[in-house]
């Protein structure tokens, strides 16, 4: 289905929704909405240079230090 087409069918449906339901609609998109930017900001950590330095070999000696805590 393509954007327009699912944004015109969601239009009709909230259209026949009782008020009262209508508070759920917008609960519910703004969760799809943070989960997504949640995703999004989680991908860009985990490829950041940042984070693969912190991984790299050179601080193995973290490992080493922080054994007892794991």
């Amino acid at each position: 289905m393509r954007a327009l087409e699912a944004k015109q069918r969601l239009d009709e449906i909230i259209n026949l929704l009782p008020e009262s339901k209508l508070e759920s609609i917008i609960d519910y998109a703004s969760y799809l909405k943070d989960k997504e930017e949640a995703e999004e900001l989680w991908r860009m950590q985990m490829t950041s240079q940042a984070y693969s330095e912190w991984l790299s070999v050179e601080n193995d000696i973290y490992d080493e230090v922080f054994k007892d805590e794991l």
